[in-house]
């Protein structure tokens, strides 16, 4: 890491180190500090609330102890910090943050003064090496979770989602085999290389990736992990057991597009996960044009080959073992690419790009059920207009009547049912889509929610847990992890509703329900001062939270929607004077 005039240096990789703003080392004696410094670093725009700091480093104390723990180890940094001629921490109210535009990292750190860096070195050193905090049970799990998605070799830094942080082992286990597969292992398509040179085929070498999954999740005894878990991995200078690992599958799928004269050439291999061996590869080879004509033989031959080495593979195993163009396909894999961004400006692209594949192909299954995903997902993040729902369930059921086979249209309009409040025909249509697409995570999540909002939670929380298997890493965890919150709650669960709560606002600290089941799980289980402390949270995370949004959440039993109210005015009403 060069040193840059002007600028803190901080090492998080290896043997921590900060060097101040004139290159001079600051000892940092405390292990508590340079566990908050990492802290902050790894949080969003590298702040995080009190609270959180107080759950991590000092979880083990009565809350008193750990807000003048927090205090103290505040005052000793900026003792420490006193003579540098910019402020290296910022305290307001009960957030705390790093001033991130004069900070200087060895990692990708969002606004950081380095933040368009490449990353490090993948494998060079362990992250806070040789740190831990005897007895502080949050901070260590936490730094495992750093650990295992720095140190997993075939992370693509730039590529990996913000939101993506490892779950516990507790709440899944990654080793165990996915539910309703009678023990078969999954397997993971990893994001398809493009080796042409030219960057605009990026979508092409990606898209071919996506229709791989999408024809191998037909087969009914397949597990098939989710792109937005996989495709956060590079198939190139991959370790296979740790990707293994990292996504609960025995076998990898990867593939390299590359450019012969006018013409490409496909790679694509299978890997065994537990063996790092190759099990089997083959080169296809492809036109030009790469048009949907060209693609569909090709994809079909890989998924009846795949599927044949993997069961032989499977039945070896057993038997060893001691008893560029705007054709309608560019322009939907363009609509996917920038949807799995998830920010507005990219939701807006992609808007663009499924629109004129509409007006190309109206009838073409595919292009119905990304326009249809389209509008779901961009009422679920900004609140379209309910003449925007109302097309958007349209697209799904025409998407249904275009591909009868097709799981994700049915559980797309089961979602849009959910939301407009018909539980039965959501949870209907949703046990469709499994029967057609049994690793559809989709398909599974929305049915856990629809049982937990019609009462019966204990049946949604195995629903819930099987989406959660089929796609570990997806960046819209936090969400299903809400359900699952919810229904441990209203099962009367109440530790593990914390729990999961917690797990969710980890990945988005302004998830509101998160931090309402929170409050409500607390209460019930007689901790009046926890609930007290995540209703101010929750005030901080979602300043434009209110009472009557409850109302929104479509529970068939509306006191459910009371019972959460009548959580919060009490959480609230503890809070005592001025925090009102």
């Amino acid at each position: 890491m060069t040193k840059q005039s002007g600028i803190y240096s901080v090492r998080l990789m290896g043997a921590f180190r900060l060097e101040g703003m004139d290159g001079a080392r600051l000892e940092v004696a405390s292990r508590k500090s340079i566990g908050l410094i990492a802290l902050l670093a790894t949080g969003r725009d590298g702040e995080r609330t009190r609270q959180f700091l107080q759950d991590k480093l000092w979880g083990s104390r009565e809350s008193s102890q750990a807000q003048t723990s927090l205090r103290r180890e505040l005052a000793n940094l900026r003792k420490l910090l006193a003579d540098q001629p910019e402020p290296f921490l910022i305290t307001v109210g009960a957030r705390v943050r790093l001033n991130l535009p004069v900070i200087r990292f060895d990692v990708p750190v969002p606004g950081a003064a380095n933040e368009n860096d490449p990353p490090p070195p993948r494998g060079a050193s362990e992250f806070l090496e040789g740190l831990d905090i005897p007895g502080e049970e949050g901070f260590e799990d936490w730094l495992r979770e750093q650990r295992t998605m720095i140190h997993s070799e075939a992370v693509d830094w730039e590529a990996a989602p913000k939101s993506y942080i490892p779950l516990p082992r507790h709440v899944l286990d990654l080793s165990q085999p996915a539910p309703g597969f009678e023990g078969r292992p999954a397997v993971a398509v990893l994001k398809f290389q493009n080796l042409t040179g030219d960057p605009a085929l990026d979508f092409a070498a990606e898209g071919i990736g996506e229709d791989l999954i999408d024809q191998l999740c037909r087969l009914r005894w397949l597990p098939v992990i989710a792109r937005n878990s996989s495709f956060i991995f590079r198939s190139d200078d991959l370790d296979p057991k740790s990707v293994g690992q990292s996504l609960g599958a025995r076998y990898l799928v990867e593939g390299r597009l590359r450019s012969i004269g006018e013409n490409f050439q496909l790679t694509v291999s299978a890997i065994d996960t537990e063996s790092a061996q190759v099990v089997w590869t083959k080169r296809f080879d492809l036109p030009g044009s790469l048009s949907n004509t060209s693609l569909a033989p090709l994809l079909d031959d890989l998924t009846a080959i795949l599927a044949a080495k993997i069961d032989h593979a499977e039945q070896s195993r057993a038997v060893a073992r001691p008893a560029t163009s705007r054709d309608v396909n560019t322009l939907i894999w363009k609509c996917r690419w920038h949807l799995n961004r998830m920010t507005r400006r990219d939701s807006e692209i992609a808007r663009g790009f499924i629109e004129e594949a509409l007006r190309l192909e109206p009838e073409n299954p595919e292009v119905l059920v990304q326009a249809a995903w389209r509008i779901g997902w961009t009422y679920w993040a900004e609140r379209v207009k309910p003449a925007d729902m109302q097309a958007g369930a349209r697209l799904a059921r025409e998407a249904m009547r275009a591909d009868p086979e097709d799981g994700r249209a049915y559980a797309i309009l089961g979602a849009y049912e959910l939301l407009a409040r018909n539980n039965e025909r959501s949870r209907s249509l949703c046990q469709q889509a499994i029967g057609l697409n049994p690793s559809l995570p989709l398909g599974h999540a929305m049915l856990g929610s629809g049982l937990s909002l019609a009462g019966r939670p204990d049946v949604a929380i195995q629903s819930l847990l099987t989406a959660m298997r089929l796609n570990p890493n997806d960046p819209f965890a936090f969400h299903t992890l809400g359900e699952l919150a919810t229904a441990y709650w209203m099962a009367d669960r109440w530790r593990d509703a914390v729990d999961l709560a917690e797990q969710s606002l980890i990945r988005r600290p302004a998830y509101w329900l998160a931090h309402l089941v929170k409050e409500n799980a607390l209460l019930a289980g007689g901790d009046a001062s926890g609930a007290t402390a995540a209703a101010q949270a929750m005030r901080e995370s979602c300043p434009g939270f209110r009472e009557g949004d409850i109302d929104w959440l479509p529970f068939v039993d509306p006191s459910w929607n009371s019972n959460l109210k009548d959580g919060l005015r009490r959480a609230q009403q503890t809070e005592g004077p001025g925090r009102g």
